[in-house]
């Protein structure tokens, strides 16, 4: 573990403070405080100091570089860049990579206020862990901070200098009818009383699971399962009434070898009455779908669970019996929208699959057509159909020289953005190659297995939409010549930021889709943009860029942009401290003078 001495965060806080305290509202601060800025995922800052007029002056304040990976784990992928959204809170710049290690930096100077490295040595020996480590977000709640490590434990840090408060050790460790494996993702979100945790999984085999934790005993409360136990379950259908399938006796057939249905992307959060709102991924598939008949409950689905007790009050399912990884995953949103003067609270999900639902909150009932965006579809046999869909299909019906498009990695394959009755959000026209070969899977061989990979040979790029969710059509589009896989659309100050794969940074005008600025990160794009007050009062932008994807992985940085003087930006950390340095230093030389007393006492 990597940690500042105590005195020097309380000196930078105590310095902060003081320096508040004498600016008055200069150094009211501006918070991005969750992976899409808030947990109803909506990734809009209603900031407006850094906008539509001035963004283009943005310049580099500083870059912080990532260290390299210290850990080779054999058969592990490398672990590189930040694949996390940076938290900006009271400051202080969070971010985690890869590799488990959570770094807190000052916002003004990318100087490292605390560090904390899990020992990722000990997770070869943990069973239930599949190998794979990426974070892809943390959260933070009242003063601490959360990360899930790789192994699926779940650790509690206090904000300011990073000590460790609690773990709840391993949760996907002991998963009642489980024969696959898991990897941690993303960090738990806490609603009321309760810690939400889930893992990942796809095709690792396990099975998809959402659990709840009591906040005070960090005890077991509940679990929700969206696949069978291992063997299957012949009335797994019993919830089916709460959705849009009808009921089919046997889904999932009788056989250990389903899984997947992981819930491993963003989840909304209702405050007011305490719904979770989440997506689950696709069934695991390396091995013949016709083994799993029946749409698959409750996998590629929307679902909407009561926090306090883990029921579930309703589902939608957008494929089913997936056969081509087209579930929804990322986020979804909670937001309230106008359709034709009538106010509806409702749940966005953007898929793979290229289409847009928009769910009515309460009931899970779409409130109009799902929204189709992209590149025409090509060998997706049960994209978007549900009682419709062909429940004992194969893939060997799309394997060979067969292009599917949208491929594995999607179409909408990133959180969007939600503001004023308007979505923003990117599909990547992508596509794919499924064939025939030996597999390993849950320890076993397959032969035949499925592999399911990217289309190098097929043209890729990808384009924005602007979308009006009052009548869902379209009021501008941007096309970028690149994929766009990993990075949110986030909107702020009139200004649309997006991050290609390509590490393009594209700043647009909110309104028109229009061009303002364009710049390269120098590392591909893989995290979303996030905008907060610095620890000197600046209104900052700060830009992840690394990581990701093989063959060029690189380390990763994190680029911090301010604005200058002359655009409306701070003139420098001496002319804003000017008044409050010698409160500070007095501050200063009294904690130092107290702690120096201490130290002697003590001897």
């Amino acid at each position: 573990m990597l940690r500042v001495a105590p005195l020097a965060v309380a000196l930078l806080v105590l310095f902060v403070g003081s320096a508040a305290s004498a600016a008055g509202p200069l150094l009211t601060y501006q918070n991005w405080g969750a992976s899409a800025y808030d947990f109803q995922n909506t990734n809009y800052d209603p900031q407006n100091v850094i906008n539509a007029s001035n963004v283009a002056s943005l310049q580099i304040n500083w870059i912080y570089q990532i260290a390299v990976n210290p850990f080779s784990i054999p058969g592990a992928p490398p672990a590189l860049g930040i694949e996390t959204q940076p938290l900006v809170v009271n400051g202080l710049v969070y971010i985690a990579t890869p590799y488990n290690r959570l770094i807190a930096l000052n916002s003004a100077t990318s100087g490292s206020v605390w560090q904390y490295q899990v020992n990722m040595t000990k997770f070869t020996g943990k069973p239930w862990w599949a190998g794979a480590y990426i974070i892809s977000g943390i959260s933070y709640y009242n003063g601490t901070v959360y990360m899930m490590a790789s192994d699926t434990t779940v650790y509690a840090f206090n904000a300011l200098n990073g000590t460790l408060k609690w773990t709840i050790p391993d949760v996907a460790a002991n998963i009642p009818g489980n024969t696959g494996t898991y990897y941690g993702e993303k960090a738990p979100i806490i609603v009321g009383n309760r810690i939400i945790v889930r893992a990942s999984t796809t095709d690792y085999g396990g099975r998809g699971f959402v659990s709840a934790y009591d906040l005070t005993t960090r005890k077991s409360v509940w679990s929700w399962f969206a696949t069978p136990p291992a063997g299957g379950n012949p009335n797994w259908d019993a919830n089916a009434t709460l959705g849009n399938i009808n009921a089919y006796p046997g889904d999932w057939g009788a056989n250990s070898l389903s899984g997947g249905g992981a819930a491993w992307g963003l989840m909304a959060v209702d405050n007011s009455t305490g719904v979770i709102y989440f997506s689950t991924g696709h069934p695991a598939d390396p091995y013949d779908a016709a083994l799993r008949p029946g749409p698959n409950l409750y996998s590629d689905s929307v679902v909407a669970l009561d926090s306090q007790s883990g029921k579930m009050l309703w589902y939608y399912q957008i494929n089913s019996h997936d056969v081509t990884e087209h579930e929804g995953g990322w986020s979804v949103t909670l937001a309230n929208i106008n359709v034709n003067g009538q106010n509806h609270k409702v749940v966005i999900q953007g898929a793979k699959n290229n289409y847009i639902y928009v769910l009515d909150a309460t009931t899970g009932k779409p409130v109009y057509n799902p929204i189709y965006i992209g590149a025409p579809q090509s060998n997706v046999p049960n994209d978007g159909l549900t009682n419709s869909a062909n429940m004992t299909l194969s893939q060997s019906a799309i394997i060979g020289n067969k292009r599917i498009c949208p491929g594995p990695d999607g179409g909408i394959e990133r959180s969007p953005a939600v503001v004023d009755n308007t979505l923003y959000v990117a599909t990547q026209n992508a596509c794919g190659i499924m064939y025939k070969g030996p597999w390993t899977y849950k320890g076993q061989t397959l032969n035949p297995g499925y592999i399911y990979t990217g289309d190098a040979t097929a043209t890729e790029s990808s384009t924005l939409y602007s979308i009006n969710l009052g009548t869902g059509k379209s009021n501008w589009t941007f096309d970028m010549t690149d994929r766009y896989q990993g990075s949110s659309a986030v909107v702020s100050g009139g200004v649309v930021y997006i991050v290609d794969r390509a590490g393009y940074l594209y700043e647009l005008n909110q309104q028109t889709g229009n061009l303002i600025h364009k710049l390269g990160l120098g590392g591909i794009g893989a995290a979303g943009v996030s905008i907060g007050r610095s620890t000197t009062g600046e209104m900052m932008l700060f830009a992840p860029a690394g990581g990701g994807d093989l063959p060029n992985p690189t380390p990763g940085v994190l680029i911090a942009f301010g604005l200058p003087a002359s655009a409306g930006g701070q003139s420098g950390i001496l002319s804003l401290i000017q008044q409050p340095l010698t409160i500070a230093l007095g501050v200063i030389v009294i904690v130092l003078a107290m702690y120096i007393l201490l130290k002697r006492k003590k001897t």
